[in-house]
């Protein structure tokens, strides 16, 4: 889920899921890395099942899904590493790319990560730049892009399981630990990741392809043209809407700069790892698609979804306690982006033929 740019769900600040439940389907690891090293292949240039002609918001899953041997060949070959077929485990619940679970002859294990739509294929290069920024800067593990294509993404897979995951039909989190029994272990260094993330310099020493909003000013005129798309197209809660004009139009509350952001942070995308006493720890951080220049704020809207305020308070104050930027009302200003994150879903479920999105959207604002 996330605010921050083109991803999932967030949520009502006012009904977040408690119950710490096993994930339905805990991916242990879904998205991406950085690119390193692409073995050339001069015989296949295109993954199987590829449609690089397929019209924007069209879902290509089922071509992704085509013929698992296939892509393992094709995998292989542009890899150097033979992959086995009959080890591929598929993970569909992503938003925007299909994930592919594959083992290799020499017990490595990897990730085969494939985009669902043009426009997330698009997002590759960003991902690939911001990934390779942040290596080394945070202080786990990211993903280690081995073979880097608009149509095909591999890496190793990181070490861990998900510290959660997201229903794909209520979008309701079930967490896999207690997010609140050690924070030192997990939300702690959770927001130091955040810190490292944000502080990040945008001053021109690494290279950001695509377009990014110019200031903060942009991003609220963003969420301004999605308001009243979402007014014309959906029936909302008059309520709603009178609190996110007040919202928009609150200086107070929004930050005065921008930062590079991970863009959806959430318990699917954090893996941790047992450790020999007590809960596990915090091991890496998955998925950055959504990656980009944007509002600080949007990196917590997902934890205060999957976790409630508690999950918040205490990632705030351990990001203040980081050396971050908490500014006066940007935990009213989190709350407030969190319940317009209904509205980002059912215009998603709109774009991409998802009812059931929409449906659980408009009930969700309905409270």
């Amino acid at each position: 889920m996330s605010a921050a740019a083109t991803t999932p769900p967030g949520a009502d600040a006012t009904t977040p899921p408690g119950a710490f439940t096993t994930p339905h389907g805990a991916n242990a690891t879904t998205p991406p890395g950085t690119s390193t090293t692409t073995p050339p292949d001069a015989g296949v240039t295109t993954p199987p099942g590829a449609d690089v002609t397929t019209p924007p918001g069209t879902d290509t899953a089922a071509h992704a899904g085509a013929d698992t041997a296939e892509l393992a060949a094709y995998a292989s070959r542009r890899l150097g590493v033979e992959l086995v077929p009959g080890s591929a485990r598929a993970d569909d619940s992503g938003w925007d790319f299909r994930v592919v679970h594959i083992r290799a002859t020499d017990g490595t294990h990897w990730i085969l990560r494939r985009p669902r739509r043009p426009e997330a294929s698009a997002q590759l290069a960003v991902e690939g730049a911001v990934l390779a920024a942040v290596r080394g800067r945070v202080a786990v593990p990211v993903p280690d892009w081995r073979l880097d294509t608009p149509e095909l993404v591999a890496y190793p897979r990181l070490p861990g399981v998900a510290a959660g995951s997201e229903d794909p039909e209520t979008l309701v989190y079930g967490w896999s630990m207690d997010p609140l029994a050690r924070p030192d272990r997990y939300l702690e260094p959770l927001a130091r990741c955040l810190v490292a993330v944000h502080s990040t310099p945008l001053d021109g020493t690494w290279e950001l392809p695509g377009a990014h909003p110019a200031d903060p000013g942009t991003v609220r005129s963003r969420i301004a043209d999605k308001l009243a798309r979402a007014r014309a197209e959906l029936e909302l809660p008059a309520h709603r809407v009178a609190r996110w004009r007040k919202w928009l139009d609150d200086d107070r509350l929004w930050p005065d700069r921008l930062v590079l952001v991970h863009g959806d942070v959430h318990p699917g995308h954090t893996l941790v790892e047992p450790r020999p006493s007590g809960p596990p720890a915090l091991s890496g951080l998955l998925d950055w698609a959504n990656a980009g220049v944007g509002d600080p704020a949007a990196d917590f809207v997902d934890m205060l979804y999957a976790g409630g305020t508690d999950v918040l308070d205490r990632l705030l104050d351990a990001y203040r306690a980081a050396g971050g930027e908490v500014r006066d009302g940007m935990r009213a200003h989190v709350l407030a982006r969190a319940s317009f994150l209904w509205v980002h879903v059912a215009l998603r479920g709109l774009d991409t033929g998802r009812p059931a999105w929409v449906e659980t959207a408009l009930r969700r604002l309905a409270r």
